[in-house]
């Protein structure tokens, strides 16, 4: 089954683990499972109407999904996911 990674400041709410199975066929299918698994990470990936927050990088087997298939992207049983939030300062 895939594998969520995601990054050091979102740890916490995926019970202090660095990466967590998830089932789906797709990715978005796979980032509801996370959620699912664990509602804590919701707000931090996912905006009041259910979409991905601008911030939030996801990656497939470190390709960005922006250049495949967006959330629609098809993932294999081996793949990882990644999740990153942008971080920016002025």
């Amino acid at each position: 089954m895939p594998v969520l990674k995601v990054g050091a400041l979102m740890r916490y709410y995926i019970n202090n683990q660095a990466e967590a199975a998830v089932h789906g066929a797709t990715v978005s299918d796979a980032l509801q499972d996370a959620v699912t698994q664990y509602p804590n990470l919701r707000f931090h990936v996912f905006d009041s109407e259910g979409k991905l927050r601008r911030h939030i990088n996801v990656f497939v087997n470190d390709q960005n999904v922006r250049e495949l298939g967006g959330l629609e992207t098809k993932l294999n049983e081996s793949d990882r996911i990644t999740l990153l939030a942008s971080i920016s300062g002025g």
